[in-house]
């Protein structure tokens, strides 16, 4: 049995997969790796490109072609078809650091635990560092049970961060969505009724690629796909409300359910450039909201969520000098606090 699984989900990626996979096979630790190449109904060159690695290392690299289904589709292909004893995603666009990578798999041969929890670096197209993002609060390297965990609205298991076991994953019956972008926050949250213990590692394993071109996350982006988004944070906040699992676990995906919501809240009512359709998505999602009473008055804590309540969002049309004072308020917030935000 091998000791990892990664997974990477690939659509066109011809630019960056040689990267990716260059990063991956690392001569030390490659035996010990069942690296899957997930080729998600490309166009161009990214299938070839991920065979010739399967030829030259035709013990840890598999492809596996299928007709496009989108990021979580990926994903669930490679859970499914997983060799490893523990399952990590890595996208066709990023890359792992190689002295992190390393620890990570030293780890993995020392542990048991559910989930491995590691930080992770956000880098430019050019390779320069876009900063760190970090687990505070914790003692790395040791065992938590997950009641232990402090579940402050700080703790979140992205998936640039985690490794979960493999046999967890599949006892957690996940299935993303397909054709839907933003479902890494699903995998953040579906197994996580099943994770009993977790580990942090305080090595940076994992280079998140940011400010590149079409990225999902690029807020003009963002904005486009905001049903996409909609459609993540209903499945979250419905996932909160009917899973079986204990308080603790509960508090978490709340935690979590609750960052999503005030993305979605901020996606219609600070980023989107047609104030009046955000003034109408903004209405529409506070009234939805309001079948969920602990969520919605989880987001009354925020002084932007209770005003833009106390006006009904009828400020928005006029708020052009206003979202740009806050933004620049909230600019000088994080500089002054130094808080990170590890949802995306």
């Amino acid at each position: 049995m091998k000791l990892l699984t990664i997974t990477v989900p690939s659509y066109n990626v011809e630019k960056t997969l040689a990267a990716t996979l260059d990063s991956l096979c690392v001569e030390e630790i490659l035996p010990k790796l069942d690296i899957i190449v997930v080729d998600d109904g490309s166009s161009d060159s990214t299938p070839e490109i991920a065979q010739k690695y399967a030829k030259a290392y035709p013990e840890s690299v598999r492809v596996i072609s299928q007709p496009n289904g989108g990021h979580g589709s990926a994903v669930n292909t490679g859970i499914k078809n997983a060799q490893g004893k523990y399952f990590k995603v890595v996208d066709g666009d990023d890359r792992l650091d190689k002295d992190g990578f390393i620890a990570l798999v030293n780890c993995l041969e020392k542990t048991d635990a559910d989930l491995v929890a590691s930080n992770y670096k956000k880098v430019l197209p050019d390779g320069s560092d876009a900063g760190t993002m970090e687990f505070t609060g914790v003692e790395y390297n040791k065992i938590y049970s997950f009641d232990e965990i402090p579940v402050d609205g700080t703790i979140y298991f992205g998936i640039h961060s985690s490794t979960f076991k493999t046999e967890v994953l599949k006892a957690s019956g996940i299935e993303l969505q397909h054709h839907t972008f933003y479902v890494d926050a699903e995998y953040a949250v579906l197994p996580i009724p099943a994770v009993k213990t977790v580990l942090f590692l305080k090595d940076c394993v994992y280079l998140y690629t940011v400010g590149a071109a079409g990225q999902s996350i690029d807020m003009a982006n963002f904005v486009s796909r905001y049903d996409d988004h909609l459609r993540v944070v209903k499945r979250v906040a419905s996932f909160a409300n009917e899973c079986d699992c204990s308080d603790k676990h509960r508090e978490y995906i709340y935690s979590a359910a609750a960052k999503l919501c005030f993305t979605q809240y901020m996606l219609a009512a600070f980023y989107d450039e047609n104030l009046e359709r955000g003034q109408v998505r903004a209405r529409s999602f506070d009234t939805w909201l309001k079948g969920d009473p602990k969520l919605y008055n989880a987001l009354a804590k925020s002084l932007y969520i209770r005003f833009l309540r106390a006006t009904d969002f009828r400020f928005l049309p006029r708020s052009v000098k206003l979202k740009s004072a806050v933004r620049a308020v909230s600019r000088a917030f994080k500089r002054l606090t130094g808080r990170k935000k590890l949802t995306y």
